[in-house]
């Protein structure tokens, strides 16, 4: 499922009557009786409904808020593992080239 703030277009820091705002606009767009046999639209419209009923409960919100907080947070750490990966296998095909230059100035020498 996508983000329920991005589904209903508004900020996370909205009101109840911006969040209320938002999916009746949005209901009145993709409704089954306005677009009837268009299953795009009920499947939209099916998932601005699950958005409202998300966010229209404090309690339901709140904990959709900290799960998704705990999701970026995991998301980072993710991220930050990746790239200190990157950077010491950079850190090491660098020195890895260094000493191989190293090694055939030497063997050019002789």
């Amino acid at each position: 499922m996508s983000d329920v703030y991005d589904v209903l277009g508004v900020a996370r820091d909205a009101g109840p009557a911006q969040i209320k705002s938002a999916y009746r606009r949005l209901a009145k767009v993709y409704h089954p009786d306005v677009r009837g046999g268009d299953g795009r639209a009920e499947r939209r419209f099916k998932e601005i409904a699950r958005a409202y009923e998300t966010l229209s409960r404090p309690e339901i919100r709140a904990a959709y808020d900290a799960g998704w907080a705990s999701a970026r947070a995991v998301a980072r750490r993710r991220v930050r593992g990746i790239v200190t990966t990157m950077c010491a296998s950079f850190a090491l095909t660098i020195a890895s080239g260094l000493l191989f230059a190293a090694w055939m100035r030497s063997e050019a020498l002789f």
